[in-house]
């Protein structure tokens, strides 16, 4: 096993309609009154050199995170970089654009970062169909610094609304860098322009289908049979490193001080994949994770575009392993994180149940597996399996799980993701990988025919669960180990299941209780009026819903009635052309709160 390891190039040890991350919803001010197109100043930034990005990337030594992403200096600031005018009821509505001419998708990264209450901060894209916001002073972090996750396009609109009263000199927005996506962006082909080319969305795979082996498996597949639980447990990990934005996978996970009402949050990955051996939580400020970034279906459609996905920031240090400079002498390979705001119920995300026995059978006989959830090479989620695993010893005895993929394989951007027994319990952090190991024939290349195998494994090691449980190759400290954070009360427990993210059971059921009408704040209706019968419903919901429609003509008389399921953000197009001239009033609902748009057809 020595002799394989030292004979890796790249031990990287597994690298690597949208919803905001963590936002109240609504749409801006200028969507809300239809506003027309106006001067708004434009701050450029240069597009930085992919290609030599990469090269500089991968010189970097291993374990390192997979290259998503390539970073720009930019300055745009508040208020200097826009324009600032007053609506009629006195809002006050701030608009700049950044652009990145020929970038895929932008994210920035802001030094400073405060709005105070009264203050509502859009991110839209050229053509205004995806949405991300509206963030508040509850988005503020006491670092003062944020993050956006990747808006389609190259250019990028950004808006502030003020409420009358609010002191402008409290609000800080300063962006100091631009992050210029190439991969892990399929999804964003849905806000792409109708007209545009939508097969180059992502730089490195024009089928839409990720930078991948074509032998990864979706996670939705009969694989993952059994474990669905497990799979909405896994998520990804994205941060800055230098100049370029890196992908591992995380796992969400229990704890046993855990129950409703009383719930902490925690999510595991590998401690290779901060790689700077950070133990401050202000080293966080700026990391995004990302969540159901999967396909609904196990071989979708070509150009299908992935699930809605969800993004938080920011996240607190718990716990790691001390990563050592030479990847042979990795021990523990584990980082213990906390998303440092909620995850919400609604997003369908589980805490992971784990079995830190040292002892564990090392088959397993179907249905039951050894199974993985990962992002390789920063694609939608993907399923690995194995019915055997092995002890092995990396640094020192016994360190970690050895598997040997029948199902999948993994790659760079797997790196962090959890091996789960046959019960459906975590037991390992995937670590490393001997690159090429059984990469055969077309397994060896992505959908657009390159040549990946160099990324790419059927062999993997985790880093056991048991051996980091109380973990003592870098000292005693509670922040070296994980037992004092998954079991707080020192129960000695060897197992714990699977919850939801809130602790209830499986089982069991959440409600969502929507407080105050802000599905007004988040619906617009235009062309108003329309002179093809054609009506554009936008909206941007804080949390996805079920939206029912209701269309009445000057009467009252309702003429039809319409449905948009599983309703985020997005737009939706009404064809309204076979109504007469004259006013109608729209009904919109999400079962709680309603909203009324008046709509003229006038041909």
């Amino acid at each position: 096993m020595k002799k394989l390891l030292l004979g890796l190039a790249f031990l990287s040890v597994w690298q690597a309609d949208s919803n905001a991350q963590i936002g109240s919803g609504g749409l801006p001010a200028s969507v809300m009154a239809n506003m027309p197109a106006a001067y708004v100043p434009v701050t450029k930034a240069e597009l930085p050199d992919w290609n030599s990005a990469v090269k500089e990337w991968e010189a970097k030594p291993d374990p390192k995170p997979y290259i998503i992403a390539a970073i720009t200096p930019a300055d745009l600031a508040f208020p200097q970089s826009g324009i600032l005018y007053t609506t009629a009821d006195g809002t006050q509505v701030w608009r700049a654009r950044m652009q990145v001419s020929g970038a895929k998708a932008l994210g920035f990264y802001y030094d400073r970062f405060h709005l105070p209450k009264g203050v509502r901060f859009y991110l839209t894209n050229a053509s205004g169909s995806q949405v991300l916001g509206a963030y508040t002073e509850a988005n503020n972090d006491p670092g003062n610094k944020f993050v956006n996750e990747a808006v389609q396009g190259d250019i990028v609109n950004l808006e502030l609304n003020i409420d009358p009263g609010v002191n402008l000199s409290d609000i800080q927005l300063h962006i100091d860098r631009a992050a210029a996506y190439s991969r892990g962006i399929e999804y964003l082909a849905a806000y792409a322009p109708v007209d545009g080319d939508l097969q180059t969305i992502d730089e490195v795979d024009t089928a839409l289908t990720g930078a991948s082996s074509v032998c990864m498996i979706n996670a939705i597949c009969p694989t993952a049979n059994n474990y669905a639980a497990q799979r909405d447990a896994a998520f990804q990990w994205i941060i800055a490193v230098g100049q370029g934005v890196g992908v591992c996978s995380a796992t969400m996970l229990n704890n046993t001080g855990n129950a409703p009402g009383n719930c902490k949050q925690y999510f595991l990955l590998a401690s290779h994949c901060d790689g700077n051996n950070s133990t401050t939580s202000s080293a966080f400020d700026q990391v995004l994770l990302r969540y159901n970034f999967q396909h609904a279906t196990c071989q979708p459609a070509a150009n299908a575009v992935p699930n809605n996905t969800h993004t938080a920031t920011r996240a607190n240090f718990v716990a790691r392993s001390v990563i050592p400079s030479n990847v042979n002498s990795i021990k523990g390979d584990f980082l213990l994180m906390e998303p440092r705001n909620t995850i919400p119920a609604s997003w369908g995300v589980n805490l992971a149940g784990w079995n830190n026995a040292a002892n564990i059978s090392q088959t397993q006989t179907n249905p039951k597996k050894f199974i993985g959830f990962h992002h390789p090479g920063g694609d939608s989620k993907k399923v690995s399996a194995s019915q055997q695993i092995q002890s092995e010893s990396l640094g020192a005895a016994g360190t970690h799980w050895l598997t040997i993929f029948t199902e999948g394989l993994g790659a760079e951007g797997s790196s962090g993701s959890a091996l789960f027994d046959g019960d459906g319990r975590v037991i390992g952090i995937a670590s490393v990988a001997a690159v090429g190991q059984g990469v055969n024939g077309s397994c060896g290349l992505n959908a657009r025919g390159e040549d990946i195998s160099d990324f790419t494994s059927n062999l993997v090691m985790y880093s056991k669960l048991s051996y980091d449980w109380d973990y003592t190759q870098d000292g005693s400290a509670s922040i070296r180990k994980l037992k004092p954070w998954l079991d707080p009360a020192n129960t000695g427990a060897v197992t714990i299941n699977t919850v939801k993210s809130d602790c209830t059971p499986l089982s069991g059921s959440t409600a969502i209780i929507t407080t105050g009408n802000k599905l007004d704040e988040a619906v617009s209706v235009y062309p108003v009026p329309t002179t093809t019968g054609k009506v554009t419903v936008r909206v941007n919901l804080a949390e996805a819903g079920d939206l029912s429609l209701e269309l009445f003509d000057i009467s009252g008389r309702r003429v039809n009635s319409y449905g948009i399921p599983k309703a985020a953000s997005g737009s939706y197009t009404l064809d309204l052309s076979k109504y007469s001239n004259g006013m109608y009033l729209l009904k919109i609902s999400d079962g709680y709160n309603t909203a009324s748009r008046k709509i003229m057809i006038s041909r």
